[in-house]
């Protein structure tokens, strides 16, 4: 496990042994954006080399992501909590004619987990506003895969990379609640300067993974549990 993982962790299960009088566990499902600046532009790097015209299929787009996230009261105007985030996009670059086809395919998932910092700015009856100030790390995960195929030979090649970099999260969130259950939805930009990719001998290179980029969606799960 990463040091700084280690001490984010440390700290929130330190600060969670606080009491308190409320409890929350909440479920997220939204779309994300992604800047991956580095590994666009190793692919136009790419196309630029190969001998064939290429073109790209896919270049990092929006996808699904998913969270959770559990949450104490401390105070009336705060609350604190751990928050786990799964990512997934990728790349690919493709050509194909009678002679044979060519695919290079990148592969990256993110595993972010970290602190919740929740700040009450609107309340009306059941009805809240929260703008929060979320930070921990992102861990990544980089599988690259290139296949090519002339006539009767193919040729393919793999690789795994990974990465830990630090994040930072302006999120705003409107909830309603009725008895136990709480719903909303959620919009955040996600700041993710970004972590320097290592191959499979931990060598870092000069290439980064960012997952900065938007993030919206709806949380929903059940709240006021006593302890």
């Amino acid at each position: 496990m990463p040091r700084y993982l280690l001490i984010v962790l440390l700290t929130i299960a330190t600060c969670l042994q606080a009491q308190a009088q409320q409890v929350e566990l909440m479920f997220s499902v939204g779309l994300a954006s992604y800047s991956m600046r580095d590994l666009k532009k190793m692919n136009s790097g790419l196309q630029s080399q190969v001998p064939f015209e290429t073109k790209v299929t896919d270049n990092f787009p929006m996808t699904l992501q998913l969270g959770g996230q559990f949450a104490v009261q401390l105070r009336k105007l705060y609350k604190m909590g751990i928050k786990y985030a799964y990512n997934s996009t990728g790349s690919r670059i493709a050509a194909s004619d009678y002679s044979g086809s060519y695919r290079f395919d990148n592969v990256l998932s993110g595993h972010t987990i970290g602190m919740i910092n929740s700040f009450l700015l609107f309340e009306h009856k059941a009805f809240r506003v929260d703008i929060q100030t979320n930070i921990g790390l992102v861990v990544s995960i980089l599988k690259m895969k290139e296949d090519l195929h002339v006539v009767d030979t193919t040729i393919s090649t793999s690789a795994h990379y990974s990465s830990v970099g630090l994040f930072f999260e302006p999120l705003t969130e409107a909830t309603y609640q009725w008895k136990s259950f709480k719903a909303g939805i959620f919009f955040a930009y996600f700041i993710n300067p970004g972590g320097k990719i290592t191959n499979e001998k931990r060598q870092k290179t000069t290439s980064t993974t960012s997952w900065s980029g938007f993030r919206f969606g709806i949380v929903i799960g059940i709240h006021q549990l006593n302890r």
